[in-house]
């Protein structure tokens, strides 16, 4: 039998080219498959490496588990699985070659260089990461060991999950409630209390990682007594308070996956993913709003067209509390940029449903927007509509030689806040250049100020 430490010529039909890795069970290998004629990776299992029979017994059936579990699962976010083998007292496994590193050494060089992880690439890595989640849980396996040494960032750009070592599957009595297994900084509290574990274990893994990408600082360190005790019992400090350039409105999202208790977590990694995706998509818009307006209005317009909300706040608290139920903690923030852009309910409903997840979340929201337009009286802004969507366009129409793009937003906003036309161009005319104003004035028959 060879050692550990020989590099063998050939595995079954695989040529050995040289040691990705090594681990506990074994060693990583690069290898050439001649018969397909591309680049593989050959895990393996040296299973007679163990003086105890019992434990050769239940590393090779944990290798197997992994075979098993990875061999159900064809998603472009989790390492593939080609085959599984034997040859010369090894076991191994072949599996997709992924070119990159793992996000633990991505981390370790952002340390090295105490340069932050973009946010926007943590956060899309992330995203990806659940979706793959979503599919394996979906599946009926749940991985139990997410943290960055099995995330592989490959050269594109894909984070993929892999080693499904101590996987649960659905159909698998390997791993039994009680049985500690994990890598304890990033496991969940009911791995550590030997409870029943399911889905959200890993959703828990994943906001340490999360938390970990965003600060560059993992949240629980130190003895294995020290980070039992912080994982049961402590939260925290909120990403954006120990890194900066973190958006606040990822904190939420971040501290709800952390939850001690499973049930106050998501309720599934797709839903996750959704309420990350939503929050992304409106820090986007209203990212791009900003940069738009800033740069063609002048600065002391800004204020003027920010229009405060056109629904009275109790409305508001209603239909925040029914959008967060489908989207979660990113709700707040969801609703306060469609009602800074949304003259009336209707206009409100077009933009908040961009970010519902489902048909019947749609639906869901729709009845309660009805029932709400039906018995809540509108607010002033909301009466007064005698600017009419003619009026609007017109006026957008004659800005744009002056502002450009951004006049279509400048005229909706100033709609929302008049309650005549008089007071619509008066707005307007703020957000002209002063050298412009005159010839408008004289046009929309504006006394002169």
């Amino acid at each position: 039998m060879p050692s550990a430490d020989d590099v063998p010529a050939t595995l079954g039909r695989y040529v050995i080219e040289r040691v990705l890795g090594r681990g506990a069970m074994g060693i990583v290998y690069l290898a050439f498959d001649p018969h397909i004629e591309r680049q593989v990776a050959l895990k393996t299992l040296h299973r007679l490496a163990a003086d105890d029979a019992t434990a050769a017994h239940e590393l090779t059936a944990r290798f197997l588990n992994e075979a098993r579990a990875s061999g159900r699962l064809v998603h472009p976010n989790i390492v593939a699985i080609y085959d599984y083998g034997e040859a010369d007292d090894i076991a191994f496994i072949t599996m997709e070659y992924v070119r990159g590193e793992s996000l633990a050494a991505r981390l370790a060089r952002h340390a090295r260089t105490a340069t932050p992880m973009n946010p926007a690439s943590a956060l899309r890595w992330f995203a990806q990461l659940l979706d793959a989640l979503d599919y394996a849980h979906e599946a009926g396996i749940v991985h139990r060991d997410i943290k960055p040494a099995n995330l592989l960032i490959a050269p594109r750009g894909e984070c993929k999950i892999a080693d499904f070592g101590i996987a649960r599957l659905d159909t698998s009595a390997l791993t039994q409630t009680g049985t500690l297994l994990g890598t304890p900084s990033y496991m969940s509290p009911e791995q550590f209390t030997g409870d029943t574990v399911d889905a959200r274990a890993d959703l828990f893994s994943a906001a340490v990682v999360l938390y970990e990408m965003l600060t560059g600082v993992c949240p629980f360190t130190g003895t294995p007594a020290a980070v039992m005790r912080g994982i049961l019992d402590d939260m925290p400090p909120l990403p954006s308070s120990v890194a900066r350039g973190v958006p606040a409105f990822i904190d939420d999202l971040v501290m709800k996956g952390m939850a001690k208790r499973p049930d106050a977590r998501f309720t599934s990694a797709r839903e996750w993913r959704d309420a990350v995706l939503a929050a992304l998509a409106a820090d986007a818009q209203d990212d791009a709003e900003r940069t738009v307006i800033a740069a063609r209005v002048p600065p002391a317009a800004l204020d003027a067209l920010v229009a405060p909300p056109a629904f009275a706040p109790d409305m508001i608290a209603q239909i925040e509390k029914r959008l967060a139920s489908h989207v979660g903690p990113v709700a707040s923030l969801l609703m306060r940029r469609a009602c800074a852009n949304a003259a009336d309910i209707n206009t409100l409903r077009g933009r908040l449903a961009a970010h519902l997840p489902t048909d019947e979340a749609r639906r869901d929201l729709d009845a309660l927007l009805m029932r709400l337009a039906a018995v809540t009286p509108p607010s002033p802004d909301a009466r007064a509509q005698t600017v009419s969507a003619e009026s609007v366009n017109e006026a957008a129409a004659r800005l744009t030689t002056y502002l450009g793009p951004v006049a279509r937003i400048v005229a909706r906003r100033a709609a929302a806040q008049s309650a005549d036309l008089p007071t619509f161009y008066a707005r307007l005319l703020d957000a002209v250049p002063d050298e412009h104003r005159e010839t408008l004035r004289r046009e929309w028959g504006i006394a002169g100020g």
